[in-house]
């Protein structure tokens, strides 16, 4: 664990390294690391995997959401600002799909209002934005490393600092409270610190100091793999499919190939255009079942017991409804051992798409209430 950790270091050129067995668990000991008091209200984005918010609810505090950047598919700084009161005390931004969007803006406005910052980098491992990695800008970075990820242990996470205390507290956090707590420390050194195990194990931290030997080849192939299939649909000179703005193209490698359908203009609906895909062998997807602002715990505002919580956290996130109900098309296939001859099989399912479209539109008229589950 300790040669894994170093090696992580090591690599990101940061202080401090601390390894979990999940990046929601990693997520939870930032919070918890940042001595933030229960209730404390925490920004994100609804347009992530559940763990996001979910440790948010684990740590104690209250999620609040802030609607994305259309075109990014990040957190946007403008209704950021509009966002934050007086209760807000640290956002977590999502580098969804490896893309940063424009975080330098996120960074200033979260120094500038003293209002800690987290980045959740599940999906962005090495990744470098403006010559720094992302992970290492704000106060703490976690990065993932279960199965789909750009590396992988099996399961696990990394927390990243360049502050001692941090770092000092996730240890704590992370193994019992054990080790190098003592009597003289005082309550907040200790505080947030309630047993919890959130230890990865040697078998996977072996397993993952191998792999960060091998994560530029792994993350380069997935770049080689995205611009290939970004260029060769922008070939296609098809108006109706634009790719989601990358921030940082020379270093970007994609989780996952993004992309925006036009229903309104092709006159044919985005799940026709997913199923035409997954008709021709490929496995693309719509984005996440719901946003995280409309999972259950958050539209109901309970955790912990029933009571609700006390915020008034009821805006409208238009631009990520938008997005998962109407535009979002993904492909997996970025990474290894894909290559370009692989990702040649998704273009070549466009090309009889776009070539297609009259029919899909007769099929989308007769078959219209199944496909968009209307009654």
């Amino acid at each position: 664990v300790r040669l894994f950790e170093s090696k992580w270091s090591e690599k990101l050129q940061v202080d401090y390294s601390v390894s979990v067995n999940s990046a929601t668990t990693g997520l939870v000991t930032a919070l918890l690391s940042l001595d933030l008091e229960p209730g404390s209200e925490v920004i994100t984005t609804p347009f992530s995997f559940t763990a996001t918010s979910a440790a948010i609810v684990l740590a104690g505090c209250v999620p609040i959401f802030c609607d994305i950047d259309p075109e990014t598919f990040c957190l946007s700084p403008k209704i950021l600002k509009e966002t934050i009161t007086d209760k807000t005390k640290c956002v977590i931004a999502v580098h969804w799909c490896g893309n940063a969007g424009d975080f330098e803006e996120i960074v200033e406005i979260c120094k500038s209002r003293n209002i800690k910052l987290v980045e959740d980098s599940a999906q962005a491992p090495l990744t470098m934005y403006k010559g720094k990695h992302l992970g290492c800008w704000g106060d703490i970075g976690v990065f993932s490393f279960n199965e789909p990820k750009n590396m992988m242990t099996g399961e696990g996470g990394m927390l990243v600092t360049d502050n001692a205390y941090y770092a000092k507290k996730a240890r704590l956090i992370r193994n019992h409270g054990e080790a190098i707590m003592d009597d003289e420390d005082s309550n907040k050194e200790i505080m947030n610190i309630v047993g919890s195990n959130y230890r990865l194990t040697e078998l996977q931290a072996a397993i993952g100091t191998v792999q960060t030997s091998k994560i530029d080849y792994l993350n380069s192939l997935r770049n080689k793999n995205y611009l290939h299939l970004r260029n060769e649909f922008e070939s296609l000179h098809c108006d109706f499919i634009t790719p989601q703005r990358i921030t940082h193209l020379e270093s970007f490698s994609a989780y996952t190939a993004a992309f925006r359908w036009n229903s309104k203009d092709s006159g044919v609906h985005r799940d026709v255009i997913l199923e035409a895909f997954i008709a021709e062998g490929i496995p693309a997807f719509k984005g996440y079942p719901r946003l995280m602002s409309n999972q259950p715990m958050n539209e109901r505002k309970i955790g912990f017991g029933s009571k609700p919580w006390s915020n008034k956290n009821d805006k409208h996130m238009h631009n990520a409804k938008f997005l998962v109900d109407q535009e979002f098309i993904g492909f997996f296939l970025m990474g290894w051992p894909n290559k370009q001859k692989d990702i040649n099989q998704i273009v070549s399912a466009f090309k009889k798409i776009i070539n297609s479209l009259e029919d899909l539109k007769k099929y989308e008229l007769k078959n219209r209430d199944f496909i968009l589950g209307r009654k």
